[in-house]
């Protein structure tokens, strides 16, 4: 049996810190420090402790420094708002894999 990969965009596992920022199962309103498991220009899957629901809305933030060579602001972040489509929770970990969709693309295909 053959597996088809039928995402439009290519996932780089890639582990990059990020910040993210939404209101929870419960209705309270958090700003946390994680990381991700891999990233594509569509989305994301990351790990999270809190209890999201399904199509939450999301700011993922990647705390990056930027070259002032290039005329931006040191202390620009790069800002995603995304949608919570997959919720994994592990049952003896409290870190919960939450998979994400960019409301933009982070860049366009070629």
């Amino acid at each position: 049996m053959s597996f088809t990969d039928r995402r439009e965009y290519y996932r780089l596992p890639i582990r990059v810190p990020i910040f993210i920022k939404g209101i929870d199962r419960d209705g309270d309103e958090f700003f946390e420090l994680t990381h991700t498991i891999n990233v594509s220009a569509s989305g994301a899957c990351l790990i999270t402790k809190r209890d999201l629901p399904l199509s939450a809305d999301l700011l993922v933030s990647i705390p990056a420094p930027v070259s002032t060579d290039y005329g931006l602001p040191e202390d620009r972040d790069f800002r995603f708002p995304a949608k919570v489509v997959r919720l994994e929770n592990g049952l003896l970990n409290p870190n919960r894999k939450v998979s994400v969709r960019f409301t933009k693309l982070l860049y366009e295909k070629p």
